[in-house]
């Protein structure tokens, strides 16, 4: 009698501890999968981009504004070629975006979120008058922001030589 119930606790104990090493080891390749991005190459846990527009640049129509003169872009999620940040992974933005008018050029733009308006800017027609827009946008990976002009009929110019920016953060 004794030694069945001996046997029977063995064999309890050795399927106890197989269960807990299998909970183990699916815990362990579940957790591998999560963070198999960060193996892949140019993946960055990082975003964060400044971009300033080097020269005064004529702006009318639907003109998407290109930050061509990057100083920051880890992650390279900014193109200054299309001026469009875009989101490498889904969550919490903060993105800046100053604009300031040559002159007395006023400036009307909109902050954009793929294709839809998130915000609106103007920079008022007075002497060198700038305004900026701090913004928390909820993105998901693929999501595409960028400052495009605000009014068809009008041509403005936008001042360059860093007074005009765009810059973004991963938040979280």
């Amino acid at each position: 009698m004794f030694s069945r119930r001996f046997v029977l606790f063995l064999i309890c104990l050795s399927v106890e501890i197989v269960v807990k090493a299998s909970c183990i080891s699916e815990d362990l390749i579940r957790t591998l999968l999560a963070t198999r991005k960060s193996c892949k190459p140019g993946y960055n846990e990082n975003v964060a981009f400044h971009a300033y527009v080097a020269r005064h640049t004529p702006f009318s129509g639907n003109d998407i504004l290109k930050f061509d003169n990057v100083d920051t872009n880890i992650g390279n999620n900014y193109d200054p070629t299309t001026g469009k940040f875009t989101a490498p992974k889904a969550g919490l933005y903060q993105i800046v975006c100053t604009i300031q008018g040559l002159g007395t050029s006023a400036v009307t733009f909109q902050i954009q979120k793929n294709n839809d308006l998130f915000d609106r800017g103007y920079a008022g027609g007075r002497d060198w008058h700038a305004v900026t827009r701090v913004l928390l946008m909820q993105l998901k990976e693929g999501d595409k922001v960028f400052v495009q002009h605000r009014d068809p009929k009008r041509k403005e110019t936008v001042a360059g030589g860093r007074h005009s920016y765009f810059s973004g953060r991963f938040l979280q």
